[in-house]
């Protein structure tokens, strides 16, 4: 979660200074080890087990003290290695050396579509991403990958206008079926005001998967969504995912494990509620289909976020 009182300082001013670079390749591999990929594919298709990772990153885009963001953003993709997730939600991949770092560590075992190396220049020394600070990467095929940015109203703060969230939809070749994974990252803020914001953008979310082609055989929506879990309090926007959009929630009871926002985290402020803040919802008409074998929260003994991930296993 964002803290407002320190990067107010830093977005002073808005731009729309686009800077285009290459784009990112597709995980290159000698012909040993595509071999060895194909197998490893066919017998991990063959398990019909998924593991599926949301983990926020605290990727500012500029260094603050306390941070700790070099040592951080070096360890950030072997340390998600470790995790042996096969598909991977990330939030607030906003600076570009963390990007760069994920690419490189990340690039031989796992697929990534978008160009996650192309900024926009928020200020002659910040330098962002264009994807509302998500990235999605598979150890299966991504077939097709959107981007949509939230709309922008009246009273959005101005470091959520910098940010330039939104959800990106990723279409994943699962054997046979396609999976849609729906990465997103919502609103900012412990207030009514703030919850308000993030039921328009989840409401958004709703009407744009309403115009999608629905040929998947599993839809999962993850993320950041800044809502409490609710064992923790009543959120109006976790009442639409599970009641007005058919989600179910992998985790609708939790215990003291689970708060993935939590001051026990040497990052998190002392002084913040502890809540669950990172969620992987399943839709309900393959509620069937995708059975939970289990789940957890991530990085919790040796942090490198502000957050803790929450990663879901699953059997299809």
């Amino acid at each position: 979660m964002l803290n407002a009182k320190t990067l107010i300082i830093i977005f002073l001013i808005l731009s729309l200074d686009f800077v285009q670079s290459e784009k990112l390749p597709r995980k290159q591999l000698s012909g040993v080890m595509i071999w060895e990929s194909q197998e490893n594919y066919r017998k991990k298709i063959a398990t019909g087990r998924i593991n599926i990772l949301s983990f926020n990153v605290w990727g500012l885009p500029i260094s603050l003290s306390g941070h700790d963001q070099q040592r951080r953003f070096e360890a950030m993709g072997d340390s998600l290695k470790t995790i042996k997730a096969d598909i991977i939600g990330l939030q607030e991949t906003f600076h570009p050396l963390l990007r760069e770092n994920l690419l490189t560590s990340l690039s031989q075992n796992f697929y990534a579509y978008s160009d996650f190396k192309r900024n926009r220049t928020v200020l002659p020394f910040i330098h962002m991403d264009c994807y509302g600070g998500l990235m999605t990467f598979s150890v299966f095929p991504i077939l097709k990958e959107t981007f949509y940015p939230f709309p922008i109203e009246p009273n959005t703060s101005i470091i959520e206008k910098i940010g330039k969230k939104g959800f990106l939809i990723s279409y994943i070749q699962h054997g046979e079926n396609i999976i849609r994974v729906i990465n997103t990252h919502l609103y900012a803020g412990n207030n009514p005001t703030a919850e308000k914001m993030r039921l328009n953008q989840i409401k958004y979310i709703h009407e744009i998967l309403a115009n999608e082609e629905t040929y998947c055989k599993e839809t999962f929506l993850i993320g950041d969504f800044n809502i409490h879990h609710p064992s923790v309090a009543y959120s109006d926007v976790y009442e639409y995912i599970v009641g007005n959009m058919s989600f179910d929630d992998s985790k609708p009871e939790i215990c003291d494990d689970d708060y993935t926002y939590d001051f026990h985290n040497a990052y998190t402020p002392l002084d913040e509620k502890r809540s669950k803040l990172d969620y992987v919802f399943i839709h309900e008409s393959q509620k069937r289909t995708a059975n939970i074998l289990s789940q957890s929260r991530t990085f919790d003994t040796q942090p490198i976020s502000d957050h803790y991930g929450w990663k879901v296993c699953l059997k299809i």
